[in-house]
Order: C-alpha cells, then sequence, then structure tokens
C-alpha cells in the first residue's frame, strides 16, 4: 500500500463512526470496573435496605414468609425429654410478655442429641435446644436467659434479615458467576443448626432482650451472667478471637449485662 493511499485509509477510519476510538481491551476493562462498582454498591446498601423492608413487614407477610421457610437438621431429635415441660413454661411466660411473639409461629422448643451448650433459633420459627444444655443447665433465671435470647431474635426478626441477606448474596453472586449458581446451593449455609449466624450487633441487641425480660421476671441480671460465666469456664480461647467471630466475647457480654441496670 502506498503512502497517498495509507493516508486516505486511516482518515477513512477516523471518520467512521462503526469503528471504536479507544482500545476494546481498555473498554472491556472500563466494563468490568464499572459493574464491580454497581455490584459493591447494591451489597453495601442491601443489609440496610432488607432491614428497613423487614422491619416493616406486616406480620401476616411474616407469616407467609416463615411457612415457606424449610429447615433441616442434621442431628437426631429427642422426641420425648424431660426438660421440655420446664422449658415450655418458660418459653410462655417470655411470650406472654411481648405481643411481638404472639399470634405468629408457636415456636415450638425441640431438643437435639448435641454435646455443646448451645441453643438457636431458626428461621422458620423453631427453638432447638441441645441435648447437652437442656441436662446441665437446671437454673430456672439461666434458662430464661437463653430461651429470651433466642425468642429477642425473633422479635427483632433477625431470623428473616439473616434469611434476606442470603438471597441478596444469592442474588449477586448470580450476576457475577453468569447464573451457574441455585438458590439451594446458596442457602445451604443456613441450613444447619451449626451455621445459624448473625452479626455481632444482633447478639447484643438479643443479650439485652434477654437482660430485660429476667430482669421484669426475677428482679436481677445474674441469669445471663452465671450462662456467661459457666461458658467462659469452659471456653480456652484468647480474647483476640473475638474478632474472629460473629459473636462478640463472653467477657464483653458479661459487662453489657452488668451494666444493664444504669441503662
Amino acid at each position: 500500500m502506498n503512502k497517498e493511499l495509507q493516508e486516505k485509509y486511516l482518515k477513512n477510519i477516523e471518520n467512521n463512526v462503526n469503528v471504536g476510538k479507544i482500545n476494546t481491551g481498555f473498554e472491556f476493562i472500563i466494563l468490568i470496573v464499572a459493574l464491580s462498582a454497581i455490584i459493591g454498591t447494591i451489597w453495601l446498601f442491601s443489609d440496610s435496605i432488607i432491614n428497613i423492608c423487614i422491619d416493616n413487614m406486616s406480620n401476616e407477610t411474616q407469616i407467609k414468609l416463615e411457612k415457606m421457610i424449610g429447615f433441616k437438621v442434621k442431628n437426631t431429635y429427642i422426641s420425648e425429654d424431660k426438660n421440655i415441660e420446664k422449658l415450655n413454661y418458660i418459653k410462655d411466660k417470655i411470650i406472654s410478655m411481648d405481643s411481638k411473639l404472639q399470634g405468629k409461629s408457636n415456636l415450638p422448643i425441640q431438643i437435639i442429641k448435641n454435646n455443646e451448650l448451645n441453643a438457636a433459633i431458626t428461621p422458620n420459627g423453631r427453638i432447638f435446644i441441645t441435648s447437652k444444655l437442656a441436662d446441665t443447665i437446671k437454673d430456672e433465671e439461666m434458662l430464661t436467659f437463653i430461651l429470651a435470647h433466642e425468642l429477642g431474635h425473633y422479635a427483632n426478626r433477625d431470623h428473616l434479615k439473616m434469611f434476606g441477606k442470603e438471597i441478596a448474596k444469592y442474588v449477586l453472586t448470580t450476576m457475577l458467576s453468569g447464573g451457574n449458581n441455585t438458590m439451594e446451593t446458596t442457602l445451604i449455609g443456613i441450613s444447619d443448626f451449626h451455621n445459624l449466624k448473625y452479626s455481632r450487633k444482633q447478639e447484643k441487641k438479643a443479650d439485652k432482650y434477654a437482660s430485660q425480660v429476667v430482669y421484669k421476671l426475677y428482679g436481677s441480671t445474674k441469669g445471663g451472667i452465671n450462662f456467661f460465666n459457666l461458658l467462659k469456664n469452659k471456653e480456652n480461647l484468647p480474647l483476640f478471637m473475638e474478632y474472629l467471630s460473629t459473636h462478640p466475647s463472653t467477657e464483653s457480654r458479661i459487662r453489657e449485662i452488668k451494666k444493664f441496670k444504669r441503662d
């Protein structure tokens, strides 16, 4: 190609609106950065949006959602347990104190075979108590604090907020992966008793709720303090592990409960 033809060819390209003037590789990078920024912004604000929507949800909608949510527990249920009657008695007392707990789920208590001191409330309103906890703790104030803590999560709709966050995660990961993930695989993280995790803020709020219940019923907050002292004596984790967990440290939770009466 001679110089004259070459100059004419380049001039035609410059004047052609169908020919991009930016390197295609650079355009692709800009597209990826922009898409990442959009998805990051959505994720940043999704938690607040979900919380606002769920806090303002009607009781009827809450009931419908809970009926739709399934939950699997790998542990073996104990169908008949001598501790169930007492636990249900305490649960009913707590429910009678708060309208947020009334007229929704029956909040059934089920004991499962498990060698941990643990309890949880699931996204569909079932309360699980481990056999270790039920057999170890007999003090009524301690049991009241434990049940009130789990019912506090329910009253604050933390179970639905957790579920909503998993759905948001599913939507965003589907966008990023091109639709390779399924809702079932995405929600598997909250489909097991051991994976029920709330934020530190939610845990502190549930502790405060439980402290209020125990104080109203017994005139003190020693039920929560005694429970966490029991846990502290069984823990072998250094304090810095608090920052690697969604739960506040046991020591900090005891301090917050002791300050409760001064709030």
